[in-house]
């Protein structure tokens, strides 16, 4: 069950929020209740931490055409990317619910990271539109099995940046935890690629580990605003059963040791989401922001005339 809170003070913050949107010239008028309602639980009912999740939500929307425009899920770009990945977004015990990416591409041939992230914010778009249910914590499981070195060289650094920021601090999630299951031994590298993304103290925090040798470690994750306040990441080494100290085996799909159903048949129903979703999730401008200078509006509230570019929305 999801912590108890006042309906009427929920209410009220809600109204308070709303009267806020309003008065920001850069935000969209398309946030509607069910968003900012979850904004404000993702966020612990906190409503400064909630504005400042709102606006980097909105200005790291604006801030990616390469990720939110021109992607009809019926475009041949985005239906490539469909058969060589698989998406499942459950509800497990603890009031928590599980998102899934299995990648089925083993040599890494038809890849392409950028179309990755496209389908990542297309999917959790579409679920953000379609879920109501408020989560106490949202738990991440990738399967890393396909990954090779081969990935350092698809690695898109621009995009890897922006993913960070919008998924630990203006996604409105209570991201918790975040299993890589399948790890291959040279994950080292992996993580050798990540370093730029990390505060120095989760940096250390990794180094003091053999990360080769052990069959699963954690990397705790603190954020000093938005919804990931406190989060932790676990790798998990072929064959191991240390996934199971975390998610129980009956919540799994089949694939992970569990008896959760097949990934193709929970495939099958985030597809039937995006595709029920299709008309609001072709719209480019969906929850951006508004770029002042571009649109010619005042800016009030001491809102700055131009939203930030990327450059200042780097990660510390």
């Amino acid at each position: 069950m999801s912590e108890a809170r006042d309906p009427e003070e929920v209410q009220r913050q809600l109204a308070e929020l709303k009267q806020w949107v309003a008065g920001q010239p850069q935000l969209p008028n398309d946030l509607g209740d069910n968003l900012l309602t979850r904004f404000l639980h993702s966020c612990y009912y906190d409503l400064e931490r909630a504005k400042t999740a709102i606006n980097l939500f909105c200005t790291i929307r604006l801030n990616s055409p390469e990720l939110l425009n021109n992607r009809d899920p019926e475009s041949e770009k985005i239906q490539k990317t469909l058969k060589i990945v698989n998406l499942a977004q459950l509800k497990i015990s603890g009031n928590r619910n599980l998102w899934i990416w299995q990648l089925n591409d083993p040599g890494l041939e038809r890849y392409d990271y950028v179309q990755d992230a496209r389908l990542f914010f297309l999917s959790t778009d579409a679920w953000l539109l379609n879920e109501t249910h408020l989560e106490d914590a949202d738990v991440v499981l990738m399967d890393v099995k396909d990954i090779s070195l081969k990935f350092l060289a698809k690695f898109n650094v621009s995009v890897a940046r922006k993913l960070s920021k919008y998924q630990e601090e203006a996604m409105p999630i209570r991201l918790k935890q975040i299993h890589l299951v399948n790890a291959p031994p040279f994950i080292d590298k992996i993580h050798a690629l990540m370093k730029p993304f990390m505060k120095q103290a989760h940096i250390d925090m990794v180094d003091g580990h053999e990360i080769e040798r052990l069959s699963t470690f954690s990397l705790h994750l603190k954020t000093d605003t938005g919804p990931g306040l406190n989060s932790s990441i676990h790798f998990h080494s072929p064959k191991s059963e240390t996934l199971f100290n975390f998610i129980d085996k009956e919540e799994l799909p089949d694939e992970y040791g569990g008896t959760g159903g097949k990934m193709a048949d929970h495939m099958k129903r985030v597809l039937e989401v995006i595709h029920q979703k299709r008309e609001f999730l072709i719209k480019d401008n969906l929850w951006k922001a508004i770029d002042l200078k571009k649109s010619g509006k005042e800016s009030k509230n001491d809102v700055p005339e131009t939203l930030p570019s990327f450059r200042s929305l780097a990660i510390d």
